[in-house]
């Protein structure tokens, strides 16, 4: 049996349907009522027979009927894309957390990156802030460290800054203090501690829990996903986090990635989505 991913059962309905790319395109913003579809349906109407040349029309001859928004919103509920809730008098249409991603892709939509990665030791954060401040693929603005309490127990330090790279040190050159800027700023409040009885802990047998780790993770997510794209960084970390992290990734069709530090720089994957 042939599965469909994600992207292409979003791919498939915006290029199937019309109306189902504008509605699509309006919930990427965020939740809308029925009233305010109609409108944008609408209003895309008037723009397609413009520019198929029709002279004389206006945009109060075009009208969207409730069977035909009822139709596409329920065909695209019942498939799982969009979600809806009575709000007053109201119906509120939005985005299944899963499909946000894919949409996005679908239509060209890029939002700011909030890379979440993962550290086992002190001694990772070196090439990774080395590979965050070469890297130019990625618009980061916000960044999550995970790691398992008590990893940077007995005096190990937490200031990623002091791991930035010499050019970056030269405060004469105005990009080299803009980098640093963006860098302090990126860096404050990035780590995020995971329960030990969470993430595990192999060398003093603690099993760790996969499902509770994958429950943080996904909140922090889900929390995050209608602002940011989310990107997951599965190089480093202890096991269960960046297998959660593998799991997040494909249940909300994130962009994932793994980082190969070596003596020339970085070199990046992309291992999700497929």
């Amino acid at each position: 049996m042939f599965w469909k991913t994600a992207d292409q059962v979003i791919q498939q309905e915006i290029e199937s349907v019309r109306v189902r790319r504008v509605i699509l395109d309006q919930l990427e913003g965020g939740s809308k009522t029925g009233k305010e579809l109609r409108e944008a349906i609408r209003k895309d109407m008037f723009a397609l027979a413009l520019e198929a040349g029709q002279e004389g029309v206006t945009l109060a001859d075009f009208k969207v009927t409730d069977p035909k928004l009822y139709f596409n919103t329920k065909y695209l509920e019942d498939t799982g894309i969009i979600i809806s809730r009575r709000d007053s008098r109201e119906r509120q249409f939005g985005l299944t957390p899963w499909a946000i991603q894919p949409v996005r892709r679908a239509i060209g939509v890029n939002r700011p990156v909030l890379l979440i990665t993962s550290m086992s030791r002190p001694e990772d954060q070196r090439p990774f802030v080395n590979w965050i401040s070469h890297q130019e693929e990625f618009d980061i603005v916000k960044l999550r460290v995970l790691v398992a309490e008590g990893t940077y127990r007995r005096g190990a330090s937490r200031n990623l800054m002091r791991h930035v790279p010499a050019e970056m040190e030269e405060k004469g050159k105005t990009d080299a203090v803009d980098k640093r800027t963006y860098l302090e700023k990126l860096f404050e409040g990035a780590w995020e501690d995971l329960p030990l009885d969470a993430v595990g802990d192999f060398d003093t047998s603690i099993p760790g829990d996969l499902t509770a780790t994958y429950g943080r993770i996904e909140t922090t997510v889900q929390n995050n996903l209608p602002e940011y794209e989310i990107v997951v960084d599965l190089s480093t970390g202890p096991p269960l986090i960046p297998t959660a992290l593998s799991l997040v990734a494909m249940h909300y069709s994130l962009t994932a990635i793994f980082i190969r530090h070596h003596s020339g720089g970085s070199t990046v994957s992309r291992v999700l989505p497929r």
